[in-house]
């Protein structure tokens, strides 16, 4: 006879919770504005059970479905009702636990209380102990369980302790956690990099070009390592699909961006079409697993005991405009290095952007040696490592520019004052004597 500890009674019985839960309960606090559109019927998926917690109530992580969503409830079950906790993360057990796979590594994660963070609307982050945990709010493909997995005990990311797939019935893995140490007073690019360089700018004695250069370092062996899973190739076919992407987001933006900053981007319609039309040059170029979203922001920055700091990037999920199916294709490494050029530059126009009263000259003149690090750093790893043609250096125009194209969107999108960046960006790079009317 089963015993109320016996799985399958706790998984009858979370079946049975979470289907007289509402669906807003299954999301966390923050990210109720997405419950708005959850109107349908809770139907069970998955459930993998955790065993009783500290409290003695039965825990889980269940994958539910609603409204065509398949969303991750991790949770406990109080007097049969569902009560959402990320903290029931403490009490994963390595294995193969039917379509679930949980890896742990080091310690895993500590029990104790979370601490919800306000990082990234897209999932769940909270601190347990000294561990950051990551639940996916859906679960669907994402490549950060196959680059942390790759990246562990590296120095180019924190140490991974956790992470946890679901595989559907149709063998598509899916992500539902990830947990890597935390990073003791972390603070990622954008606060670090724009102090580091408003400080510069000022005149005042700091390093403003060694940690870009470090970033180089940490890119170079990050792709390396990456490049270990297996490097393809693209075809002339594929490259056009990039361009076909490029021409699009310069569509859209010309039309989409208005006022005095959409006039000099049309401006500049022509020469940044140009820059696209010279990808029809190229027939072959490498491809490798990537970061697909790497840019300053995603660089936390931690002080050390000897007063130095450690470097690492984090958020592997992948870009956030793809599909969630395009996210782990393999990509020319040099769509991560344009991501991180750019951000260089991005940092520099924040800080004359928000700094009143500051002759934005030295900031501007930081821009190209700060890149110069970086790149060339990134390449000193690659050549060592015997991998100097992992970086296509004729895709980075039109991948540097196509990432400001996609600045004026997310401008437009969601944050209208960010259009003053790409302006800048593309006003210096093309300036008006090369400029020509479209």
């Amino acid at each position: 006879m089963p015993t109320p500890d016996d799985p399958e009674v706790t998984g009858q019985a979370f079946v049975v919770a979470l289907e007289a839960t509402p669906p807003a309960s299954l999301l966390p606090d923050r990210s109720q504005a997405r419950a708005a559109s959850l109107v349908g019927d809770v139907t069970v998926l998955d459930v993998l059970d955790l065993g009783p917690d500290a409290f003695g109530h039965p825990a889980a992580v269940a994958v539910v479905r609603v409204d065509s969503r398949d969303l991750i409830a991790p949770g406990f079950l109080d007097s049969g009702e569902f009560r959402r906790d990320p903290s029931v993360a403490s009490l994963l057990r390595a294995g193969a636990h039917g379509a679930f796979e949980v890896e742990l590594m080091g310690d895993g994660i500590p029990a104790g209380g979370a601490t919800g963070l306000d990082v990234d609307q897209s999932n769940d982050s909270v601190l347990l102990g000294d561990v950051m945990v990551k639940w996916q709010l859906e679960a669907a493909p994402s490549p950060a369980p196959d680059r942390l997995r790759a990246l562990a005990g590296s120095d180019t990311v924190p140490a991974v302790r956790a992470i946890v797939t679901w595989r559907r019935a149709d063998g598509t893995r899916c992500a539902i956690l990830t947990a890597a140490d935390a990073l003791p007073d972390a603070s990622d690019g954008w606060t670090w990099a724009v102090e580091l360089v408003r400080s510069h700018a000022r005149g005042e004695e700091v390093d403003a070009i060694t940690p870009f250069a470090r970033i180089g370092t940490m890119a170079g062996r990050m792709h390396v390592a990456l490049a270990s899973a297996g490097v393809s190739t693209w075809d002339a076919a594929d490259i056009a699909r990039v361009q076909s992407g490029c021409l699009a987001n310069l569509a859209e933006a010309t039309n989409a961006v208005g006022g005095a900053e959409g006039d000099r981007l049309r401006a500049r319609h022509s020469r940044l079409r140009e820059v696209f039309d010279g990808l029809q040059s190229i027939d072959t170029t490498p491809v490798i697993d990537i970061h697909g979203d790497l840019h300053i922001g995603q660089v936390l920055s931690s002080p050390l005991p000897d007063g130095g700091t450690r470097l690492a990037f984090v958020d592997f999920d992948g870009s956030p405009v793809l599909p969630p199916e395009e996210r782990s294709a393999r990509q020319p490494a040099a769509r991560d290095v344009a991501g991180m050029l750019a951000s260089i530059d991005h940092v520099a126009r924040v800080v004359n952007h928000r700094t009143p009263g500051l002759d934005p000259e030295p900031a501007r003149a930081w821009i190209p040696i700060a890149q110069g690090a970086f790149i060339d750093a990134y390449q000193a790893v690659l050549s060592d490592a015997g991998l100097s043609n992992l970086l296509d250096e004729r895709l980075l125009e039109a991948m540097v520019v196509d990432q400001e194209l996609r600045e004026y969107l997310y401008a437009v999108r969601f944050l209208p004052h960010w259009t003053y960046v790409p302006d800048a960006v593309l006003t210096d790079l093309f300036p008006d004597d090369v400029a020509r009317e479209s």
